[in-house]
């Protein structure tokens, strides 16, 4: 069972990676359309799950995913505080993730892993109440759950 951190994490990313395809940075936008359509988007909240169309959620797991992510519920607000977070703070975390990535400039790495690189640094510099060693844990697993074969 995925955790309601984990859950909000992903969801997060997806939020970012849905502002990262579009034209133009709309990060309150996003937020809005994924906070008003996730509980009606069983697709969405099935993958989140870790189900697919051929291993299907249970209902009662879909439930308690769209009560986790309730727009009033604390996990919500932890995935409006990533995600503006990472907003406000996106140039000194990508100038941070340059400095340390080897031979990588931001803008050349897969969308899914820049973000989830932008996730993680964000909750390493700015999100105290989260231990270091959850935080990259987190981001390893969601990078070998979302990102390239090599992005674990």
């Amino acid at each position: 069972m995925i955790s309601g951190r984990r859950t909000a994490r992903e969801t997060a990313l997806l939020v970012l990676f849905s502002v990262d395809v579009g034209k133009k940075p709309d990060y309150d936008g996003a937020l809005s359309t994924f906070g008003e359509h996730l509980k009606d988007d069983h697709e969405v909240l099935t993958h989140l799950l870790g189900h697919s169309d051929y291993d299907p959620a249970p209902d009662s797991l879909l439930n308690r995913a769209r009560k986790t992510l309730d727009p009033e519920g604390a996990h919500w607000q932890f995935v409006q505080r990533m995600v503006r977070g990472v907003d406000a703070h996106s140039k000194a975390i990508d100038e941070l993730i340059e400095r340390f990535s080897l031979n990588w400039k931001v803008s050349r790495m897969g969308r899914v892993d820049r973000n989830i690189l932008r996730l993680a640094a964000y909750e390493l510099a700015f999100e105290s109440d989260v231990p270091s060693r959850a935080t990259l844990n987190e981001a390893i697993e969601i990078a070998k759950r979302f990102g390239s074969e090599d992005s674990g």
